[in-house]
């Protein structure tokens, strides 16, 4: 007998960050401030978060997507309850982006269509899309949309909207 397939998140929180790549590569701002395998309680995750001063005021994306759920809701860009509007967003970000992007590789359209329709896909059932490119000179560009409330990674995480 097979489980259910998990419910569907209720919304998902769009994220983009745009800097240097060292700023990025310095992993120290990117993780919360105790590791945590499990699944733990929603207050405890905000006890974590709050213990980590740098993280938390960090805009850098974390490295577990669902960690950018403990982070203030002012990093919030973008809000949507239909999985089509999240996946609209994420191309809209990704194509204005595309020209800056350091390779050939990830400019090419053909490639870009096959990453805009496994992220409708993803969306589809509830899961999140990331996406990271090199830009142009020393930049990094970072897309990301999270599925909340919940998320299939992490569904204890609390909303940071409330």
């Amino acid at each position: 007998m097979t489980a259910p397939p998990p419910p569907m998140p209720s919304h998902w929180h769009c994220y983009r960050w745009t800097g240097e790549r060292r700023t990025y590569d310095d992993e120290s701002t990117r993780r919360p401030p105790h590791l945590v395998v499990g699944d733990i309680p929603p207050q405890e995750w905000k006890r974590i978060a709050a213990a980590g001063a740098a993280f938390m005021a960090s805009e850098v994306p974390p490295l577990e997507v669902p960690h950018w759920l403990l982070r203030p809701a002012r990093m919030i860009k973008a809000t949507f309850e239909a999985p089509d509007k999240a996946a609209a967003w994420y191309r809209d970000q990704v194509s204005g982006l595309s020209p800056s992007f350091l390779t050939d590789h990830d400019k090419d359209s053909s490639r870009q269509a096959e990453r805009f329709a496994a992220a409708d896909d993803r969306l589809g059932w509830g899961g999140d899309v990331v996406g990271g490119w090199y830009l142009r000179g020393t930049g990094f560009a970072s897309v990301q949309v999270v599925a909340c409330s919940a998320n299939r990674i992490r569904p204890t995480i609390p909303c940071p909207m409330g």
